[in-house]
């Protein structure tokens, strides 16, 4: 949630900063991309020794598709260069790390089609992973195969982590603006970076798997919603329905409230019982999961004025917990985020900065470590 211009209510504002993101970051990013050299030995996307992580829709025989921050394609090969093959809808960014080191960062547009990942390494075995930085309103991805350097062999990846991790959330939870200067830069795609987010940087250092289902700007009640998207593999495609049989999470951090507290106060007994619904889904899906109600760092009693929504929301959600408990639910906790501090910097829009979110972090894994013994 962005504070809003005083002619303009804060979802208005919130639109009207990505869209001047668009204008400023978007057109040079559009233009026809350099001609990248074909490497000569080809790999199908169906591959059994590629492994995706996060929801990925695989109902194309063409490749799977994904639009979630934080979804990923890992790739071993021994080789010295490889090639992916995509067709993208949108402005995607993503994080390429190489061995485990983040390295850089594959920019795609609607205009090309084969992007060189990595290239000059030496011919030995490598760990490539592909891990998209943004949100899906930002854009999403279809993979359709890869190229590699003469000589070079696909290799089986590594065993998964056994721990897993969901983060449901908003702006916050994809990393909006994490990297902007301050806060007076507006939203662009080259502010997200989700491999910097609180949940992906707490999930790597857990060693857990990590997956977000977040959207900028949603809510937990009463209208543009988490809930009313939850259950799809793609977003924006009602038809693409997510199996929640094929990765089961043990720890589910919902962050939801900002943007239900833009302007006023909602009412609690309606936004208490969307909330207890979500959580009696959440539970129905990963019955042994525990589930983590958060506060955000962006929630404050000073903004809006005369609110105090901090102080309101935590006391809905702490409410809302008693009942839940009295009721049995007793794998459902409370945590809270301290408020950010402008001397930890600020990202666009007024966003928690880098620093903020490795600060979030560090008190997830504190939790983590000590309820769940990790």
């Amino acid at each position: 949630m962005a504070i809003p211009l005083k002619t303009m209510n804060a979802p208005q504002r919130l639109l009207a900063s990505f869209l001047i993101g668009l204008v400023v970051s978007f057109a040079p990013m559009t233009a026809v991309a350099a001609e990248v050299g074909v490497l000569p030995v080809a790999v199908s996307i169906n591959d059994s020794h590629l492994r995706f992580v996060g929801r990925f829709d695989h109902r194309d025989p063409a490749g799977p598709r994904c639009a979630w921050s934080g979804s990923a394609l890992v790739v071993h090969f021994q080789g010295t260069a490889f090639n992916v093959c995509i067709r993208e809808k949108g402005e995607d960014l993503y994080q390429v790390i190489v061995d485990g080191v983040p390295t850089t960062q594959l920019v795609t547009n609607e205009h090309q089609s084969v992007y060189r990942v990595v290239e000059g390494l030496s011919d030995a075995p490598h760990g490539v992973e592909l891990f998209k930085r943004t949100e899906p309103l930002v854009g999403s991805t279809q993979f359709l195969g890869l190229q590699l350097s003469a000589g070079a062999t696909l290799l089986p990846p590594p065993p998964a982590p056994t721990r897993r991790i969901e983060l449901i959330g908003d702006s916050i939870t994809c990393g909006y603006g994490d990297e902007g200067k301050d806060q007076t830069q507006h939203f662009s795609p080259l502010t997200e970076n989700n491999y910097l987010a609180y949940g992906a940087v707490a999930a790597r250092a857990l060693n857990a798997e990590y997956v977000c289902v977040a959207w900028s700007g949603r809510t937990m009640w009463p209208t543009f919603t988490i809930p009313e998207i939850y259950d799809r593999t793609l977003p924006d495609d009602p038809t693409s329905r997510w199996d929640f049989g094929q990765w089961k999470p043990d720890v589910v951090l919902i962050d939801l409230g900002t943007n239900d507290f833009r302007e006023k106060v909602p009412d609690q007994a309606k936004w208490t019982a969307a909330y207890r619904a979500f959580l009696k889904h959440v539970r129905t899906n990963y019955p042994k999961a525990q589930i983590y109600c958060a506060i955000g760092p962006m929630m404050t009693d000073s903004y809006p004025v005369g609110m105090h929504a901090l102080s309101t929301i935590r006391t809905f959600i702490t409410e809302m917990l008693a009942a839940e408990h009295k009721a049995g639910h007793a794998q459902e906790h409370f945590i809270e985020f301290a408020q950010q501090n402008a001397q930890d910097g600020l990202g666009a829009d007024w966003h928690p900065s880098v620093k903020t979110h490795q600060i979030m972090a560090d008190k997830l894994c504190a939790e983590l470590r000590k309820e769940m013994g990790w």
